[in-house]
């Protein structure tokens, strides 16, 4: 079995050419109900892609569909060029509402479902939790990343069960083909050496390590320098 997962280590699943292109170097996940106000919620995003932030994931698990939407149509306002994730209890009707890029189907969505519902272009993340479950999606096409858990998330998803680590990571990025962004209290200060246990394609997300940011912009821009000089070498 091992012989078998091992022939898949040596690449990461290029973006079919239908699908819409998307980056997954510094990945936002903006979690609206962590604000109490949606003004100072709208200000962190829009500093971060001053910034330079690579793609947004909206999580609202929370507020009904039509305060979702509304969030979410002016998220896509500020977001313009760079790709929008929806995570919601209704995530296919604020696609269609926002003409966003995709979903990250956190809650029990089937991918085989949101695909068929999406149609082709569009982008699917899941987490993954378990080697069985890495395993069981290794062909997937529907899948366009996963993303690993790698320490607990006081905010956004503060359960400390399910955690990868460093070696957990690794382990996936040897046995996945597909693109993998690192999740789960990240912050500046212990993100290199995540980025080196991951491909050039792949990536970080951060809630809380740069929504609770004065600056999230100037974040941003650091830990692009860190990145850059990684994939440098």
């Amino acid at each position: 079995m091992y012989s078998i997962i091992r022939s898949f280590s040596s690449f990461s699943r290029e973006i079919p050419n239908h699908r819409l292109s998307f980056d997954l170097a510094i990945y936002l996940v903006a979690n609206r109900p962590s604000f109490q106000s949606e003004k100072l919620f709208l200000e962190k995003i829009r500093a971060a892609v001053k910034g330079g932030i690579s793609c947004v994931q909206f999580r609202d698990h929370e507020n009904n569909l039509s305060t979702t939407i509304r969030t979410a149509r002016r998220i896509k306002e500020i977001t313009r060029d760079v790709p929008l994730f929806i995570n919601t209890l209704s995530p296919f009707e604020v696609v269609k509402a926002t003409a966003a890029a995709g979903v990250y189907l956190e809650e029990n969505f089937s991918y085989l479902e949101a695909r068929k519902i999406l149609g082709k272009n569009l982008i699917i993340g899941v987490p993954v939790k378990t080697i069985d479950e890495v395993l069981s999606i290794q062909l997937a096409q529907e899948i366009d990343y996963v993303s690993v858990k790698i320490s607990a998330s006081k905010k956004t998803c503060p359960r400390n069960d399910q955690l990868w680590g460093l070696d957990g990571l690794r382990r996936v990025r040897t046995i996945t083909p597909h693109r993998i962004v690192a999740i789960g209290g990240l912050n500046l200060s212990c993100i290199e050496p995540v980025y080196k246990e991951l491909h050039s394609n792949d990536g970080i997300a951060m809630a809380g390590g740069l929504m609770d940011e004065e600056s999230p912009d100037v974040t941003i821009q650091n830990i692009l320098s860190i990145r850059q000089k990684i994939y440098r070498r």
